[in-house]
Order: structure tokens, then sequence, then C-alpha cells
């Protein structure tokens, strides 16, 4: 697949029979195609610095993202010193909008708190931890390959529909489906430019519902400031 390129390593390609299909031999394959799975499957923390784009590249803005278990907070740059913000402690929500014109931390309402809490989970993902029954069902081409599907469904009535690469058995996609208070939510990505962090391949590139966001660095299990994740002050 083109648009997963693996940078300045050799991958050994993964040939999954094309037959009686089965969920563990595919996650199989991905724990093996990313190299060190045990380092990813126990991450307790880890944060992102790169730039977020415009589809066609005209414009690009400074992004970081920070995540601890079910707190996430992420930073957007708009010009110097004037931020947008969305963080979370891990129940409740906040942003920082300044393009309405003011700088109060609002309340997220719930389907803004679940788009958020969803990249928490990006890495912690039933391929590596699983909380839910992983299911094949089927293939789906994505840039002229047919990708594997796998699907969970979740206690909380969200569904994960993985796309993995039949030849590298990297992720390429994520589809994330929730009733969030009677409205159908949803939050996808696609996934690449692989390169090794820390023993792991992980997306340089990231095709998300948030946009497209250019990662240039990445820290796993970093210590961070509890600051990053508290409510506002009042």
């Amino acid at each position: 697949m083109r648009r997963v390129l693996i940078a300045g390593i050799a991958v050994l390609a993964f040939s999954l029979p094309t037959v009686a299909q089965d969920a563990a031999h595919i996650v199989a394959a991905y724990r093996q195609a990313i190299g060190d799975a045990e380092n990813l499957s126990t991450l307790r923390s880890w944060s992102i610095s790169g730039k977020i784009s415009s589809p066609d590249g005209t414009w690009k803005r400074s992004y970081r993202a920070w995540v601890e278990g079910a707190k996430v907070r992420t930073e957007l740059v708009l010009q110097p010193g004037i931020v947008a913000a969305s963080w979370t402690d891990g129940t409740h929500g906040w942003s920082i909008q300044p393009w309405t014109q003011s700088l109060v931390p609002q309340p997220l309402n719930q389907a803004a708190l679940w788009r958020l809490q969803v990249m928490a989970r990006l890495w912690q993902n039933d391929l590596l931890n699983p909380a839910a029954t992983l299911e094949y069902v089927g293939t789906e081409e994505i840039d002229g390959s047919d990708c594997h599907k796998l699907r969970a469904r979740h206690a909380d009535g969200s569904v994960w529909t993985y796309f993995l690469d039949p030849d590298l058995g990297l992720l390429v996609k994520v589809t994330v489906e929730a009733s969030i208070n009677g409205e159908e939510v949803q939050w996808n990505a696609t996934l690449g430019n692989y390169q090794r962090v820390e023993g792991v391949l992980l997306p340089m590139v990231l095709d998300t519902s948030n946009g497209l966001l250019l990662v240039e660095r990445y820290e796993l299990n970093p210590a961070l400031d509890a600051a990053l994740f508290a409510p506002p002050a009042k």
C-alpha cells in the first residue's frame, strides 16, 4: 500500500491467507509487524508534537497532545500567543476557543468529550489490549489493497473497526462509532508513513476527524504535569 511507507528500515511482509481468516492470526501479524508490542500495550502516557495541516497543505499550525490513561489535552497554536485547547481530567472536559472572542474555558459537550477520549485509546486498542471480542468482518479496499477488517463491540455501545494492511500487517485505518445522548457520533483516522519510535512502529501521518496531523515527535511514557488535565480554576 502506497500510503504506508516504512522510513529507513526493513520490514518483513506478512502474507495472510485469503481464505479462512480469523482475528487471532491478523492480530498476531500486527503485533509482529509493529515491533515491541509489549512496549506499546503497557503505555502509561504518551505525547505528540507536530503540525495540523489543511488538506491542500496551504497552511499548517503547531499541535501538541498529551495522554495519560483517560486524561487528554490537545493544543493548537492559531498564532503566537493564541492557543485553542481541549482537555479532560478523565471524567469531565473543557475547551478554550479563541475564535469565540473569549479565552474563558467552557465545558465540552458529551459528543466532543467522547471524541477527545477516543484519541486516548488509539494505542491502547483492542489489537493490543482486548476489551471486547474481535470479529473478522471481511475486507475493504483502501488505496488499492484489500485490507482486513476487525470489529469490536464494547459494553458502552461503541463499535471500533480496524483496517489492517494484508501484506505489512500494519493498522491503516480506524473508525469508531457510538450513540451519545441519542446522537450518532463517529471518529476516524487513516494512518500512514510508519517510522520506528522506541522499538515500535508508529504512524507519522494521521488523517483524522480533527484534521491532518503530521507528527514530528512522539514521547512514550513521559512524566506529565497533572496541571495539563486539571479542571479550570474557579
